[in-house]
């Protein structure tokens, strides 16, 4: 699956590199009001609410970071997530519960989902393991502004590269094609869901 690992190298460009500085364009948001499960229902690994429920407490934090420059910051975001499945502990991730999570939620979908999903596990763990020592140095910053809470970004950086990689990957049969999905698509490309 070459896309997989062109979207993982855009992944680990944003993540690992420190590319996201203030003239960042993912900082803006998508280019159009369009949630991305309108164009591609993908799998998940909560359900819809318990995600708006950590992006409503964290999302201003996890904006401000994103503006800074340096080491990529944890994303509260993420690690609120995480933390609602029990799946996170001490900077890892239980990669079996986490498949399992991922996976009990294609059983109603179409059954290409199964593999698309598990290769997507299987190089978003790769990814993470190929920078582990910059998801190490961001766990260790210390805060930045005023309230800053420091959150491990082992869970960003894996769900973001799902989020991203899952919806990259949508089967073309299960995919709206209409401008605004495709401009949703291309900006999921290089920006993670927030």
């Amino acid at each position: 699956m070459a896309h997989l690992n062109i979207l993982q190298i855009g992944v680990l460009s944003l993540i690992a590199v420190g590319s996201v500085f203030a003239d960042n364009p993912c900082l803006k948001g998508p280019p159009v009001p369009k949630n991305a499960a309108e164009c591609c229902v993908t799998p998940f690994l909560v359900e819809p609410s318990a995600f708006m429920s950590c992006h409503s407490k964290w999302i201003g934090q996890t904006k401000r970071q994103m503006a800074m420059e340096g080491i990529p910051r944890g994303c509260c975001v993420a690690e609120c997530v995480m933390n609602s499945t029990s799946l996170y502990s001490n900077g890892k991730i239980d990669r079996e519960a986490l498949t399992k999570l991922y996976l009990d939620s294609t059983k109603s979908m179409a059954p290409e989902w199964n593999k698309i999903t598990l290769d997507a596990i299987d190089g978003c763990f790769k990814m993470a393991d190929a920078i582990k020592d910059e998801i190490e140095a961001g766990a260790k910053l210390t805060p930045a502004f005023d309230g800053e809470q420091i959150c491990h970004p082992i869970s960003g950086t894996i769900l973001a590269c799902m989020g991203m990689t899952l919806f990259a990957e949508c089967p073309a049969k299960l995919f709206i094609v209409n401008d605004d999905c495709n401009k949703l698509k291309s900006y999921h490309s290089k920006c993670p869901f927030l």
